[in-house]
């Protein structure tokens, strides 16, 4: 399908090719010349117009059209942004539950070594005094 840009030019064209080969033979007679390329120009000028309108309307329609892929593209990139800002808390409260974890292994290891303490008090002492590098109160040698 031609451009309609291109069919206003070609007709315009057309009007001054006509004007050109009229006013040579009638010189003299502008008002002929005028009554027939007067017409014409209206007709140029009225195309032109309906030229101008389909275009304003194709921009409308078409704006009209991308209307709801514009929203979906601009939710995606908000849902995108919020996914990130969810990826950044996940990996902080990772760190945390890490030390959290961390923290209660030392607290279980503490808690166990008390127990033993408690079930055998006198080997804790032993244990306790050899690892000091001395001897376990009663222990003589």
């Amino acid at each position: 399908m031609a451009d309609p840009a291109d069919l206003l030019r070609a007709w315009q064209d057309v009007i001054k090719q006509l004007g050109s080969a009229l006013a040579t033979p009638l010189s003299g007679q502008a008002d002929v010349v005028n009554q027939v390329l007067g017409p014409l120009q209206r007709q140029a000028d009225l195309l032109e117009q309906a030229v101008q309108r389909q275009v304003e309307f194709e921009k409308e329609i078409i704006g009209r059209v991308l209307a709801p892929a514009n929203v979906i593209l601009d939710m995606l990139e908000q849902t995108s942004s919020a996914m990130q800002a969810q990826a950044k808390a996940f990996d902080a409260a990772a760190a945390s539950f890490k030390r959290a974890a961390e923290m209660l292994e030392l607290q279980a290891s503490m808690l166990e070594q008390v127990r033993r303490s408690l079930r055998d008090p006198v080997g804790a002492l032993r244990s306790g005094a050899a690892a000091a590098g001395g001897r376990a109160p009663g222990d003589e040698g």
